[in-house]
């Protein structure tokens, strides 16, 4: 197991190397000139050039590449352009705000999707198995800023008992203090992935249930709560582990539509501000924490599927 997780380690950290290059390259055709977005169009050509050498923008891409990416490892992820504020610990601000909502969705997420997939898995064709499959159709079809304003119409102007902004003061969540301003963006964020991941994991309780071990253990008179606690429960809930496992990064880097439809001050909404202020520092360092948490949830997929399924670390 530990050749197994040293070898992703390995795929993983690759993988963000060369997606780090890639960005940087990106960045760099994009139409932006950091001279003029921190001295101002009023600056003269020649301020513009010589701050444009004190930066080391005029060196050769590897050069500045190299230069970057160490400065980014060492914590120095620049200044902002338009802010004028030091990129890192806003980031991390904005993170852990995006990461509290990200977990309040999947406590709702989790439980939910995987108790809807197993009852309809252990009743195909069946009234509950038609009513979930319809459910989660309709979940999947309908975009997450619909939803967002159906609820914010319902449970803010018209019950008027959840908030419908989600703004902060002082730009932090306190989950004990702001926790009624996250309730209707973790459902909102909810919605979608409740029924793609039930849909998933219906179709995996209908393959074990149908596989010959499952069949053999009925056939020898196992009561079917054995057979389904004992023998197919961990078998079927390989594939959806793994999905809500990958999901989770989305939940957390993938909110800007939430965030900005409930005023939330996540990465997702700092990103979006960002890449509409042509903002170069926080562009690049939204785009690496995108990159990080989409490629190490990924990489905690493959470990927690090679743990409930052995065959993969040792195939």
């Amino acid at each position: 197991m530990l050749r197994f997780i040293l070898r992703r380690l390995g795929t993983l950290l690759i993988t963000m190397l060369v997606l780090s290059i890639l960005i940087f390259i990106l960045s760099d055709v994009m139409p932006i000139e950091p001279a003029l977005m921190i001295l101002g169009r009023e600056s003269t050509p020649e301020a513009r050039a010589a701050l444009t050498e004190q930066l080391g923008l005029n060196k050769p891409l590897p050069e500045r590449y190299v230069a970057w990416i160490s400065r980014f490892i060492q914590g120095d992820w620049g200044e902002s352009y338009r802010m004028g504020v030091e990129v890192l610990p806003l980031v991390q601000r904005r993170f852990t705000n995006s990461l509290t909502l990200a977990m309040m969705a999947a406590a709702i997420i989790v439980p939910v999707s995987l108790l809807l997939g197993i009852i309809a898995g252990l009743n195909e064709s069946r009234w509950p198995d038609r009513v979930i499959s319809i459910g989660s159709l309709i979940s999947i079809s309908i975009p997450d800023f619909v939803v967002g304003l159906v609820l914010i119409v319902l449970f803010s102007w018209g019950l008027r008992i959840l908030p419908g902004d989600s703004s902060l003061r002082g730009d932090t969540v306190n989950l004990m203090e702001h926790w009624q301003k996250l309730v209707l963006p973790a459902i909102t964020a909810s919605v979608v992935l409740i029924g793609y991941i039930a849909r998933v994991t219906r179709v995996s309780m209908i393959e074990v249930m149908d596989s010959p071990y499952i069949r053999t253990a009925i056939l020898k008179g196992l009561p079917q709560r054995t057979v389904i606690l004992r023998h197919a429960l961990r078998n079927a809930l390989i594939a959806p582990v793994a999905v809500v496992t990958t999901q989770l990064a989305w939940l957390v880097g993938g909110l800007i539509v939430i965030e900005r439809l409930f005023n939330y001050p996540g990465i997702g909404s700092l990103f979006a501000d960002a890449a509409l202020r042509n903002d170069l520092p926080m562009i690049q360092a939204s785009a690496m924490i995108a990159i990080t948490l989409v490629v190490l949830s990924q990489g905690l997929a493959d470990v927690i599927y090679a743990l409930l399924n052995p065959r993969i670390r040792f195939g």
